[in-house]
């Protein structure tokens, strides 16, 4: 029997949390051996109640590590990544590696230096949108050339754009605008409601590439919490297309389908099995199954599941899942668009 991967995180915010129940959930497969802090008496509680050890240097605990995760805030993520790509250790940082040109250029020079690091973008591992690319992959689409995303903010939703639409490179012109818009305020990360109205922001973006493909990305950050608001994606191939779920193809001259994705889960209804996702199927097709079945994971955790398991094949093989070039490349476009915001102009990004 395989033993479990032990690994350590770097910071100890709401994200290293969704580390420590993965690992509770699968213990057979993780171990987190404990988390870097800079202040032990603030974080002590909460080690605690998690059963961690608090390290005072990465150093220290990357000697009990295959690799270590970097949940840190946005804003010190490429400082924590320079030091920690000192260590001669595998790195998994949280996204996005950098959110300004600043820290955009630090992560750079970390790519020309040989870093062993990959980045936790968790949305192309969700199931749906595993699934999701399993149609495009399968060719029933036909080619595959425009996609609409409101599935994520910036770089989250550019990385679907690419993979559905097999973009490999930054160039394209991109038109953006904002909008305010008024919206019921719900809870937020234990923010306790009101029943008033906020301001909440949409950002649209339209991304039109050197091939000819093209993408709208449209996203209020609301989405992520409010119950009101929900995601939509549009994935237009030459004989068929993705709306959300239903799937529309053609079969032949004259001769069409519609099909539905459908989530195969148990705990509902007269089920004694645990509530956990078994499989997404369209039809008699399988397109995506949970390799972390009967665990009750949510999709955003079995996709955070299915990162710390590319990430163990990484440290032992060097296997690349989704390398910090590839990340670097989404940010770039996520700038691009904040300046087509910021000046109204159009971005031409080569």
């Amino acid at each position: 029997m395989l033993k479990p991967v032990p690994f350590g995180i770097i910071g100890f915010g709401w994200r290293a949390e969704a580390y420590l129940r993965i690992a509770k959930q699968l213990p057979h497969l993780f171990k987190i051996i404990g988390i870097v802090v800079r202040d032990s008496a603030k974080y002590q509680h909460a080690a605690d109640q998690w059963g961690v050890t608090l390290y005072s240097t990465p150093q220290e605990l990357a000697k009990h590590c295959e690799f270590l995760v970097a949940a840190v805030s946005k804003a010190s993520m490429p400082h924590v990544l320079k030091e920690a790509a000192l260590l001669d250790i595998p790195l998994l940082a949280e996204t996005p590696p950098a959110f300004n040109d600043e820290g955009y250029q630090l992560v750079s020079s970390l790519i020309q230096s040989g870093a062993r690091i990959q980045i936790a973008e968790q949305y192309l591992l969700q199931p749906h949108h595993q699934a999701r690319t399993a149609l495009i992959q399968s060719g029933s689409l036909g080619e595959v050339r425009h996609v609409q995303v409101s599935a994520g903010h910036g770089y989250h939703g550019i990385s679907l754009i690419r993979q559905w639409l097999s973009v490999t490179d930054s160039n394209c012109q991109i038109v953006s605008r904002r909008f305010e818009l008024p919206i019921q305020e719900v809870p937020h990360r234990g923010r306790a409601a009101q029943d008033r109205l906020e301001t909440e922001i949409q950002d649209i973006s339209i991304l039109t590439f050197r091939d000819g493909k093209s993408a709208v990305l449209d996203f209020a950050r609301s989405q992520y919490f409010s119950p009101i608001r929900h995601n939509r994606i549009l994935i237009r191939g030459s004989k068929g297309e993705i709306r959300d779920n239903e799937v529309t193809r053609s079969l032949g001259a004259n001769n069409y389908e519609d099909i539905t994705i459908k989530r195969i889960q148990d705990g509902l209804e007269g089920s004694l099995a645990p509530l956990s996702l078994r499989e997404l199927r369209a039809g008699s097709e399988c397109l995506y199954r949970n390799p972390y079945h009967p665990a009750q994971l949510s999709d955003e955790e079995i996709a955070i599941a299915e990162i710390l398991t590319r990430m163990t094949v990484y440290a032992a093989s060097g296997e690349s899942f989704y390398s910090l070039s590839e990340a670097l490349l989404d940010v770039r476009l996520s700038l691009a668009i904040d300046e087509s915001i910021a000046t109204g102009n159009a971005v031409n990004v080569m």
